[in-house]
């Protein structure tokens, strides 16, 4: 098993995809993706937790789609998770592309949104006014 890709995974993206679209799924599981995080505006709030980044030595930069969002450029999730901002739940590690969904939606005032996708301890109700996101 080469990075935690099984074997049989190789056989079944060939079949599906063909040898070359299945190559460049596999380089995508290869490379190392960012650590990202969503700040808790209920505990914290960017500034604050970009000095604690800064504080640890952890480059990062913000995404620009979101303001809650940044990605640590030198930093894995494992050692994030023995910070005390993580510890405090300042922050919530999480990929950008389940960042997404509330900004896309934009729910309005009386709106709320249901994650059905979400793991068990990570499902939350999202509303505009009870700043969960």
């Amino acid at each position: 098993m080469e990075r935690g890709i099984p074997e049989y995974l190789y056989g079944l993206l060939d079949k599906q995809y063909g040898e070359e679209a299945a190559g460049e799924i596999l380089n995508g599981y290869r490379k190392r993706r960012p650590t990202t995080l969503r700040v808790n505006r209920l505990k914290t709030d960017r500034e604050a937790v970009e000095a604690a980044l800064s504080d640890a030595g952890i480059a990062y930069r913000r995404a620009e789609w979101m303001e809650d969002a940044l990605i640590l450029e030198t930093a894995w999730e494992s050692e994030i998770r023995k910070l005390p901002m993580y510890e405090n739940g300042w922050i919530y590690l999480q990929s950008l592309s389940s960042m997404l969904p509330p900004v896309i939606l934009s729910p309005k005032e009386g709106e709320s949104i249901l994650d059905m996708a979400a793991m068990l301890d990570a499902f939350y109700l999202y509303h505009p006014h009870n700043d969960f996101y």
